[in-house]
């Protein structure tokens, strides 16, 4: 069975172009436009990473990532931070990647390999 991918970013842009580039890999993939609606798909879900931008409207990428630790049947889902903005949040955990925009394909995928496997 396919890995699943949920793409949490509020720039339609970026969430083509990831989805795009982990469908061609042969995840499957969710997005979300926002940490509100990030949240309630990755319990739908149970996404095996999730990507993460950090600047977004109704709850940005640092609340859904505390939201996301206290919820104890998500709390194990690996994250990338994939985002334009300046350096890593304190609320984010030591351990998970960040990202630059725009991203690296080659360098994302091999990311995710590292992270869930393919």
């Amino acid at each position: 069975m396919a890995k699943k991918i949920l793409i949490i970013d509020d720039d339609p842009d970026v969430v083509s172009y990831l989805k795009d580039v982990f469908d061609a890999e042969g995840f499957t993939t969710f997005t979300a436009v926002n940490g509100v609606e990030g949240l309630e798909k990755a319990q739908v879900h149970r996404p095996d990473l999730i990507t993460l931008d950090m600047d977004m409207p109704a709850r940005g990428g640092t609340l859904f990532y505390v939201k996301l630790r206290q919820e104890p049947s998500l709390a194990d889902i690996p994250v990338i931070v994939i985002s334009g903005v300046g350096p890593r949040p304190p609320a984010i955990a030591k351990n998970v990647p960040v990202l630059s925009k725009p991203v690296d394909p080659k360098k994302t995928l091999k990311l995710v390999s590292e992270m869930i496997g393919d």
